[in-house]
């Protein structure tokens, strides 16, 4: 039973973490959007919902769905076997109790209790009977140690026919775990798990966490954000901006294969295009075509709606950390600017010319 014990506590822990990380990732509800109540936007919010729904499955089917899933399985099966052998009555031998006499009993009362019983219980009266069988069993163990001098004594004072017997209590761990013919290897698994695994697992771990801000914004991306945003940076520029995010650049790279179809949707575009610092990176031109197409309503070839769609799902979160940019750059500069108006629509208080006669003429003329 310790062994039980001991792998529920393993599942548990196992199973709390998966849970946390598996259901954070699952959306289960529905975004409120204003547009699902514009009847032009119908097609756009059932194809939304269509892939969500199939991103939701493939989260369900994948790795942490299906750890979730045999991590809660394990958990109810262990409970279940742990509560079964809880209810399951330990047996401890008591021939006093088996012969059902007092424990100050004399040799002929105990020689009358087991022929009474021996009487009911024996296997020539019960042919068959499986349990009668057991029960004579123990009747005639009990007889034969309250008969005998020796055993009876050890009974009484160690309460075990055999005398004396130490305890010991261990850890309920696998046997093969405390085999010593496995101590190498287990040393071996240790080693590897604690000094390599682990430090490789939390190394990589951290390396791409520190990549992000606090919003999912890559840092390289708020760098680029920083720089190009200013106080008087218009509207119109925002499209280009976006479209130099690293996420982009790493996801939606251009590829020969496109070229044609990208070629002909950039002129389409082109006359509308604002000129930004990054034009001239293949990556990022792609990027800010496909934006402007989308936002012109100009048909996407089908070698690009893919990317597009990559492009409009980190568009929200982008769009955000640039918000935030924006808003760090406000505060920042009114921290550091007197209290009124900005400084464009200040004007200096309206002084009259002083006169050039001295105090002294003036009194004189008066």
């Amino acid at each position: 039973m310790a062994f039980y014990w001991f792998l529920l506590s393993c599942v548990v822990a196992f199973i709390v973490p998966m849970s946390y990380s598996f259901l954070s990732t699952v959306n289960w509800g529905t975004d409120y959007n204003w547009t699902r109540q514009v009847s032009s936007c119908k097609e756009k919010v059932s194809r939304i919902d269509a892939e969500r729904r199939k991103e939701t499955i493939g989260k369900l089917l994948g790795l942490r769905g299906i750890g979730f899933t045999v991590g809660w399985v394990l958990l109810v099966a262990l409970v279940a076997k742990l509560t079964t052998m809880q209810g399951e009555e330990m047996y401890s031998f008591n021939p006093y109790t088996i012969l059902a006499i007092e424990e100050a009993a004399s040799p002929a009362e105990i020689k009358k209790a087991y022929r009474r019983l021996s009487l009911i219980y024996h296997p020539d009266k019960n042919p068959g009977n499986a349990t009668a069988e057991q029960i004579f069993i123990k009747i005639s163990k009990a007889n034969d140690v309250l008969t005998d001098p020796a055993t009876r004594e050890n009974y009484e004072k160690y309460g075990n026919p055999d005398g004396y017997h130490g305890t010991s209590v261990t850890i309920g761990l696998p046997s093969w775990l405390t085999n010593k013919d496995n101590e190498l290897a287990i040393l071996v698994a240790y080693f590897v798990v604690m000094i390599v695994i682990i430090p490789v697992v939390v190394g990589l771990w951290w390396r791409n966490s520190s990549k992000f801000l606090e919003d999912g914004v890559m840092q390289n991306t708020a760098y680029r954000f920083y720089r190009q945003v200013q106080e008087n940076t218009a509207a119109k520029y925002m499209p280009g901006i976006l479209a130099s995010a690293v996420e982009f650049c790493e996801s939606v790279p251009c590829r020969s294969t496109q070229a044609a179809d990208l070629s002909r949707l950039h002129s389409a575009v082109k006359s509308e295009f604002v000129k930004n610092q990054g034009d001239q990176n293949n990556d990022i031109m792609k990027v800010k075509t496909l934006l402007y197409a989308h936002l012109m309503r100009e048909p996407i070839p089908a070698s690009l709606q893919a990317d597009l769609n990559l492009v409009l799902e980190h568009a929200h979160r982008l769009l955000n950390g640039l918000l935030n940019i924006c808003m760090e750059q406000a505060r920042r500069r009114t921290l550091h600017q007197p209290e009124g108006p900005p400084f464009a629509l200040r004007r200096p208080p309206f002084r009259p010319r002083a006169s050039r006669r001295s105090a002294s003429s003036r009194a004189r003329s008066t």
